[in-house]
């Protein structure tokens, strides 16, 4: 069973809050005993990108589950710097997280991190991210080929949806793949549905934020939580 940390996936909806540098451990624990599950460090976003502030932000969350991501410009990150440097800086940052986001069009950087992941015991997300449209059905499979090519443990596709039928073929492509570890996300107001049922189709995690979201269309964490646990009926089953 893939995990991240100590979080195992595919047992229930599993919740992914962003964060940012300096948040508090306290707070970084109440959001987690409210419902969320795991906490994306978006490297890209910290206000120091130097290794040893990025190393001691993830040994200050230590024993939390933690997703280490370093968006790059390309897909909508905030990443300035060269695909060296940002190699650099996710190996140095494997120690301290149970699974590292890197995107499937990172190709210069992409094997050296799915190798080093995996020889650190790390789970490894695939992501694909396209923010002006959903695209066709051949662009989404050649993603899912990309992510297969790459040995990644999860291929993660995020689209806006810009009207009821793109949100229809973001769910029959994730239907398509039940049979491998997926996330499958529709970005933006018409998407947005995607972030409480596509858990149902086999989508293995939603997205929500503290502080500013970090793509179009999020919920809050508390609303995302209000409606998983209401929708999928393990509010008091005690694995909340």
């Amino acid at each position: 069973m893939l995990k991240i940390g100590s979080c195992a996936l595919g047992e229930r909806p599993r919740v992914v809050a962003a964060v940012s540098d300096g948040v508090p451990r306290k707070d970084a624990e109440v959001l987690l005993a409210s419902g969320v599950d795991i906490l994306e460090l978006r490297i890209d976003t910290f206000s120091q990108c130097d290794t040893g502030h990025v190393v001691a932000e993830a040994v200050r969350l230590a024993g939390l589950p933690l997703l280490g991501t370093i968006r790059s410009a390309a897909e909508g990150g905030g990443w300035k710097g060269t695909e060296a440097e940002r190699l650099a800086l996710l190996r140095a940052v494997m120690p301290h997280v149970g699974a590292l986001d890197i995107e499937l069009s990172s190709t210069e950087i992409l094997g050296d991190v799915v190798a080093g992941a995996h020889a650190a015991g790390l789970t490894v997300v695939g992501s694909h991210h396209h923010f002006t449209e959903t695209p066709e059905d051949d662009a989404l499979e050649a993603v899912v080929e990309a992510g297969v090519r790459a040995g990644v443990d999860i291929v993660k596709v995020a689209a806006r949806c810009n009207s009821p039928e793109d949100l229809r073929r973001l769910a029959a492509f994730t239907l398509r793949h039940g049979d491998r570890a997926m996330v499958v996300i529709g970005m933006g107001p018409a998407g947005m549905l995607s972030r409480v049922f596509f858990p149902a189709l086999g989508s293995l995690l939603t997205y929500t934020f503290l502080g500013a979201p970090s793509a179009p269309g999020q919920l809050n964490s508390e609303d995302t939580v209000k409606y998983l646990k209401f929708f999928y009926g393990y509010l008091d089953d005690g694995n909340s």
